[in-house]
């Protein structure tokens, strides 16, 4: 039977509850992002300057699908790195 992703909560919370950090500690973090042998996947907290997410956020150009219906989707899709497209790059200073 399939069901819906809930990106490992119950190994997430477990984790937690022994002071590791979801995206940073295999432990507490999805088995598919561990499991990816392409490093397609990253997780944890997007708020945390210094988290990868963060980081990858920051160095990349990124979208949410249907942002626009305000349901603050927390899947982020990457497509392209900001450093190699100054044009792009300048819009966002704007």
């Amino acid at each position: 039977m399939a069901t819906k992703c809930t990106f490992c909560v119950d190994r997430i919370d477990a984790g937690l509850d022994k002071g590791l950090t979801p995206g940073v500690d295999p432990e507490a973090t999805p088995a598919c992002v561990n499991a990816c042998i392409a490093d397609a996947l990253a997780f944890g907290d997007a708020d945390d300057p210094a988290s990868k997410v963060s980081r990858l956020l920051a160095e990349n150009q990124h979208f949410r699908m249907h942002e626009e219906l305000g349901t603050g989707p927390g899947f982020f899709y990457l497509w392209d790195r900001n450093d190699e497209r100054p044009d792009v790059q300048q819009e966002q200073v704007r």
